[in-house]
């Protein structure tokens, strides 16, 4: 170790014959063979580079548990660039899936060309003029059944039933909108 220490290239090559089995078996315990001999060599450069400025008892216990260290540093940046390349990949998906939405949706072109209120009085217009009425009423003018059947001069469970077949009539008709609704709001 002497020799090494002095910068004896003899003795270090001896010294790296003797070692690097040992800490490529450990290496490759962490990481792949390819991975593991780039960070074996980098364990004896670093060591050949500061072999002057180390005051170091067990040479083998430093030379493994710097492999150690270096494992896990790599495993650790792999874990990072492996969850930004995934962030990166959902990302795309989004924007792709969004691309698509806006090219093969009909109702997403005209979410986004047209006012909301304009598509949904476009269906309440599908509506028999009755529910129409009841409905416009109860919802628009923000009457109960009772002054709505004062209004239209029907009884007030008349109302509720030309208000409840529109609420149902609306949910069918606009179903497809409220799903993109939701993309289109939380697509961020």
């Amino acid at each position: 170790m002497q020799k090494v220490k002095l910068g004896n290239a003899d003795a270090f090559k001896l010294f790296f014959e003797f070692h690097y089995p040992r800490l490529m078996g450990l290496a490759c315990r962490f990481v792949d063979d390819e991975t593991a001999k780039d960070l074996v060599q980098d364990v004896f450069v670093e060591y050949w580079e500061q072999k002057q400025n180390l005051n170091i008892a067990n040479v083998s216990s430093y030379l493994y548990k710097t492999i150690q260290n270096k494992c896990l540093n790599h495993i650790k940046h792999q874990i990072v660039v492996d969850g930004y390349a995934t962030r990166v990949k959902i990302a795309q998906a989004r924007i792709d899936s969004f691309e698509r939405m806006t090219d093969e949706n009909e109702l997403f072109r005209q979410v986004s060309s047209q006012n909301l209120l304009e598509i949904i009085e476009a269906s309440i217009e599908k509506l028999p003029s009755k529910c129409q009425q009841a409905f416009r009423l109860c919802y628009f003018h923000e009457m109960t059944c009772k002054e709505a059947a004062d209004v239209m001069d029907i009884s007030p469970r008349t109302v509720e039933g030309h208000v409840q077949k529109a609420i149902a009539y609306l949910q069918k008709d606009l179903r497809p909108l409220l799903g993109c609704l939701f993309f289109y709001i939380f697509r961020a």
